[in-house]
C-alpha cells in the first residue's frame, strides 16, 4: 500500500471518527472528500460508510440510556417514504440542484440560530416528520443525511449525550440499510475490507478522542460546536454542487463548441469545389 494512501486513509478515519465522536454526525461529509483524493469513488463509498457504521455501534452502545426513542422513531419512519422519494428525484432533478438547496437550508438554519433567542423555537411533530422525510430524500438522492436531521435534533432542548445518542441511532439504522445494499450488489470487496480495517485504529483513535473532548464542553458550548459543524457541512455541500454545475456547465460548452467546428468544418467542405481534392 502506498505511503500517500495509507496516510490519507488514516486522517480519514480518525478526523470522522473525532468529528462523530465529538458532535454525533458528520464523519461522512469530512472523510470521503479526503478518501476520494487517492481512491475511486466505487472504493471510496463503501470503505466509508463500513467506517460510518463502526462510529455508530462504538457511539450507540455507549450513550443508549440517553436514546430519545419517540424522536428516533419519528424519525426514521419519516425517512422511509422519503427514501423512495429521494431514489425517483435523482431522476428528474439533478443532484447538484438537490446539494445547492440542502446547502442553502442548512446554513440558513445556522444563521437563524446565531440570531437572537426571541425568533427561535422548539420545533414540533410535524418538522419532525418533515426533518425525517427530507432525510431520507438526501440520503438517497446525493448520500448526505445528517444535517438535516441533526438540525431538527439539535433545537429539541436535549442534553448533548442525547442529541449524540439519538443521532447515532437514526445513522446506524440507515447506515445497516446501504452497507446490506452495498453488499448485495458487489461493491463490499476484498480490497474495500483491507482498506477498512487498515483504517480502524485510527479510526477508533479519533471517536475516544471525540468523546473526551464532548466530556469537555458545557451544554452552551456544545450548541456552537455543532453550529460550526454544520456551517462547514453546508459551505461543503454548496461547494460540491457549485462545482459539479461548473463542470456540467463547461462540458456543455464545451461540446456546444465541438458541434460549432464540425459545422463549419463541414460548411468548408462543401464550399471545395468538387474537382480539386479535399486536404486535411
Amino acid at each position: 500500500m502506498a505511503t500517500a494512501h495509507l496516510v490519507t486513509l488514516s486522517l480519514a478515519a480518525f478526523l470522522g471518527g473525532f468529528t462523530q465522536g465529538l458532535t454525533g454526525f458528520g464523519s461522512t461529509l469530512l472523510a470521503l472528500p479526503l478518501l476520494a483524493l487517492v481512491m475511486d469513488l466505487r472504493l471510496a463509498t463503501p470503505v466509508c460508510c463500513l467506517l460510518a457504521v463502526t462510529i455508530n455501534v462504538v457511539l450507540v452502545s455507549r450513550l443508549f440510556g440517553h436514546i430519545r426513542w419517540r424522536a428516533l422513531l419519528l424519525l426514521f419512519g419519516a425517512s422511509l417514504p422519503g427514501v423512495a422519494v429521494g431514489a425517483r428525484a435523482l431522476g428528474a432533478v439533478p443532484g447538484d440542484w438537490l446539494k445547492l438547496a440542502m446547502a442553502a437550508v442548512v446554513l440558513s438554519f445556522v444563521a437563524l440560530s446565531l440570531r437572537p433567542a426571541r425568533v427561535r423555537g422548539r420545533p414540533g411533530r410535524g418538522l419532525g416528520l418533515a426533518a425525517g422525510f427530507a432525510a431520507g430524500c438526501m440520503g438517497a438522492a446525493i448520500g448526505v443525511n445528517g444535517p438535516i436531521v441533526a438540525m431538527w435534533v439539535l433545537r429539541q432542548g436535549y442534553d448533548r449525550d442525547s442529541v449524540r445518542a439519538t443521532l447515532t441511532s437514526f445513522f446506524l439504522l440507515a447506515g445497516f440499510g446501504v452497507v446490506g445494499a452495498q453488499s448485495l450488489v458487489g461493491l463490499v470487496t476484498p480490497e474495500v475490507l483491507s482498506d477498512y480495517l487498515v483504517a480502524l485504529p485510527a479510526l477508533l483513535g479519533g471517536i475516544g478522542l471525540g468523546m473526551a473532548g464532548c466530556g469537555r464542553l458545557g451544554e452552551g458550548r456544545f450548541t456552537r460546536v455543532v453550529l460550526v459543524v454544520l456551517a462547514l457541512s453546508g459551505t461543503s455541500i454548496l461547494l460540491q454542487g457549485a462545482w459539479g454545475l461548473a463542470r456540467a456547465t463547461g462540458s456543455g460548452q464545451a461540446w456546444l463548441g465541438t458541434a460549432k467546428q464540425v459545422e463549419v468544418a463541414a460548411e468548408g467542405a462543401r464550399m471545395v469545389p468538387p474537382s480539386l481534392p479535399y486536404r486535411n
